[in-house]
């Protein structure tokens, strides 16, 4: 007896325990063994055959799939069925297997899981090999094994569009789904029969051995080729659109700012919202104080509500193709510089249940701060209320703007530019009754324009001629400027200088 005789027979000695798995294993619905990887001309080999298979012959082909039921990777929608551009598509379909020659035994087929880089269909590689079985044909009567037991492989048999020719076997197969969006998935295959003569037990894949019994009855017993399914890959996309509705915050005291976020699903297929966080506040699902290096978070409606049309995070926050979801937020901004502003960058990413991997975008939205201008104080005294023909005035201009908070250089300077007064004009210049000044004079307190910093002030002195010596003299003097944003700005105080004059 040879060594493949005895093979065969060892083969048929187990035919009754390898039954039992082989129902399962045969309709592909547990794990396949590490013999399934294979591809068809390891198993050839394993079977004791030396040569390398040729498969020229036609006699059987892998000439369509059916009912494709995406498990993971993708979905079917109304009959259209697509799969995540470069991801890894699982699906369950009925495989149809031509015949185009006389009776053919122990049908199955190999699928290249590895993309087919040797490019030999499903010959050498890395594939799942498939038995037609009869718990995995789906057609009631479709099937047929013209051997006796223990041989359970099925067999195909008459003219095209006969009971059982073709052959309809359902597979569950895994595959890489293409990388460019509208590319039809493509399997690379291998079909395998054995002619008459050569029709041995056949016990099919996963039968508790070391190999299958899914192989051809000679070198060229076999067909490859590609099979191109009406499976198309689309990218997971969204588009992120973010807006203050907030129109500014105060520069001294900054504020509270209430955004809107929307997210669009540009996909085909419907995507879940798994994240929306924001660079500044973190995550905007959820009330939080500042810290952790972000701000704080005083409301939000970005939380499972029941409304499909609220952007919801987590399971219920599906979004069907095409369609958009919104909701709103509310931070707070610290204060900051007129003309300067607050942006912040919200990114949200979604995914299907079947694709693990998010895809995620970002939008953006600015707040500016508002200007705030501070007026300045300007006080007057008469220096000298005796009764004599020149009055000395201080005047003394201060710039109130602070640094809120203190340190922080939001306080705006203040430029003052003129000092007047209603009865002696320019008092910055010795004319008229003007006698003498040092406003406006440097060495002194400063020439104008003169800019005052922020808390600081400007103080000064002149002398104006009163005529009368009986006389009440009430007189105004208004300094004006403008802050640093440009905003002008003036003050006025008034003195009153009583004169008279009493004869011994």
């Amino acid at each position: 007896m040879s060594d493949h005789t005895k093979f065969r027979y060892l083969l048929t000695g187990l035919s009754l325990i390898a039954l039992g798995v082989l129902t399962v294993a045969g309709g592909l619905l547990g794990a396949p063994p590490a013999s399934a990887q294979t591809c068809i001309q390891d198993v050839w080999k394993a079977h004791g055959n030396n040569q390398n298979l040729t498969c020229t012959a036609q006699d059987v082909t892998l000439s369509k799939a059916a009912n494709i039921d995406i498990i993971t990777g993708g979905q079917c929608v109304n009959g259209v069925c697509q799969c995540f551009a470069g991801q890894t598509v699982t699906f369950m379909a009925d495989f149809e297997m031509d015949l185009t020659a006389d009776t053919r035994y122990d049908v199955g087929f190999y699928i290249a899981t590895d993309n087919d880089p040797n490019g030999d269909g499903a010959k050498t590689g890395q594939c799942t090999a498939t038995a037609s079985l009869a718990s995995n044909t789906t057609r009631p009567g479709n099937f047929i094994n013209l051997d006796a037991a223990p041989d359970v492989c099925g067999d195909i048999t008459g003219p095209l569009g006969t009971a059982h020719n073709p052959l309809f076997v359902k597979a569950q197969i895994s595959a890489q789904c293409p990388a460019a969006a509208g590319q039809q998935l493509k399997l690379p295959f291998c079909t395998t029969w054995r002619q008459p003569g050569s029709n041995q037990v056949c016990l099919g894949t996963g039968n508790g051995t070391t190999t299958n019994d899914v192989f051809p009855g000679s070198p060229s017993k076999c067909n490859c080729g590609t099979l191109t399914l009406d499976i198309f890959s689309a990218p997971t996309d969204i588009t992120v659109t973010k807006a203050a509705l907030t129109p500014s915050v105060p520069e001294d005291t900054g504020g509270s700012a209430t955004y809107s976020v929307t997210v669009k699903n540009d996909s085909t297929i419907a995507v879940t919202l798994t994240s929306l966080t924001d660079n500044i506040y973190g995550d905007i699902t959820t009330v939080h104080a500042a810290g952790g290096g972000f701000f704080e978070v005083t409301a939000t409606a970005c939380v499972p509500d029941g409304n499909t049309a609220t952007c919801e995070v987590g399971a219920g926050g599906s979004i069907a193709a095409g369609a958009s979801c919104s909701c709103t937020f509310t931070g707070t901004i610290p204060p900051g510089n007129f003309p300067g502003s607050t942006t912040d960058v919200v990114t949200g990413c979604a995914n299907n249940i079947s694709n693990p991997t998010p895809v995620c975008k970002t939008g953006t939205a600015t707040v500016p701060y508002s200007d705030v201008s501070t007026p300045p104080t300007l006080t007057k005294v008469a220096s000298s209320t005796a009764c004599q023909v020149d009055v000395s005035y201080d005047v003394v201009v201060t710039n109130n703007s602070k640094d809120t908070p203190p340190g922080s250089g939001n306080g705006d300077t203040l430029t003052l530019n003129t000092l007047t007064d209603d009865k002696y004009g320019d008092i910055t210049t010795v004319h008229g009754n003007v006698i003498s000044t040092t406003c406006g004079q440097s060495p002194g307190p400063g020439t104008l324009p003169f800019v005052i910093a922020v808390g600081g002030n400007y103080s000064c002195s002149f002398v104006g001629r009163i005529s009368s010596c009986n006389t009440t003299l009430k007189d105004t003097v208004t300094g004006a400027g403008v802050d640093q944003d440009g905003a002008p700005l003036s003050a006025s105080d008034d003195a009153t200088v009583v004169i008279s004059t009493t004869t011994p």
